[in-house]
């Protein structure tokens, strides 16, 4: 009953709960940002229709998506960082 042992620290959930609101976090800046910005740059400096802004802002969304689901491949297979070994 005594789980102070070296086995139990990598499996701790508050740390993989911490890592997966980290990474997922990151993830949805990467992909919601560049969307976001096209989406005002294309309306308000370039003044062009609405239409013209969404269609512009969707197609930077799915390249935004295309470079997350690489990243997020990444992240799951990068090693976690122990304390101190």
């Amino acid at each position: 009953m005594s789980g102070s042992g070296s086995g139990g620290d990598d499996k701790n959930p508050a740390s993989i709960i911490g890592r997966v609101y980290a990474v997922s976090t990151l993830l949805a800046v990467i992909i919601a940002v560049p969307a976001i910005v096209v989406a005002v740059i294309t309306h308000f400096v370039f003044k062009t229709e609405i239409v013209v802004t969404l269609a512009a802002s969707l197609i930077a969304l799915f390249v935004s998506m295309g470079f997350g689901i690489r990243l997020a491949k990444r992240f799951a297979r990068a090693p976690q960082k122990d304390g101190g070994a």
